[in-house]
């Protein structure tokens, strides 16, 4: 739940798709190679997320529905040989008054030899993805990025 409208976190989510590095602390740097739509790749320069270390991970756009304010997106290249896809669909929902609710549905299909794991990295996907969220809430509700990442960002250490 955001405590913003819901056209104030699509402006984050869908239509600065590109700038998730602004706000993310998993990601160190994003770029984008044209304006979000269908085909769309979006290139990320990875601290670490879930089971992926750092590195470049690039993203296709395969749905953006500005309408429906929702966006899916896969991995096409980057992810580590383990994972044999990573998808990801994000929607955003308005709420009672002036608030929104996001909703994210991310996908990894393992190799045979790395399914038991599953429990495992699920688990760590569900508190990186929680973390996100968060900073993600932060940048909608107040315009700004995390402290942490805000720091990050500008090579500042985090104020006390």
């Amino acid at each position: 739940m955001i405590n913003a409208p819901a056209e104030d976190a699509w402006v984050v989510v869908g239509e600065r798709f590109g700038e998730i590095g602004q706000w993310a602390s998993s990601i160190t740097k994003s770029v984008v190679d044209g304006k979000p739509a269908a085909g769309t790749v979006r290139t990320c320069h990875v601290a670490g997320f879930g089971p992926i270390g750092p590195g470049v991970i690039k993203e296709r756009l395969t749905r953006f529905d500005p309408e429906a304010r929702s966006l899916s997106y896969e991995a096409v290249e980057g992810m580590p040989r383990f994972i044999v896809r990573a998808a990801s669909d994000w929607s955003v929902h308005a709420g009672p008054g002036r608030t929104c609710t996001i909703q994210v549905h991310a996908t990894l299909t393992l190799r045979p030899t790395a399914r038991p794991l599953g429990p495992l990295l699920r688990s760590r996907m569900r508190a990186d993805t929680r973390r996100a969220l968060a900073e993600l809430r932060q940048r909608v509700e107040t315009g700004h990025p995390d402290p942490v990442k805000a720091a990050a960002l500008t090579g500042k250490d985090v104020p006390p």
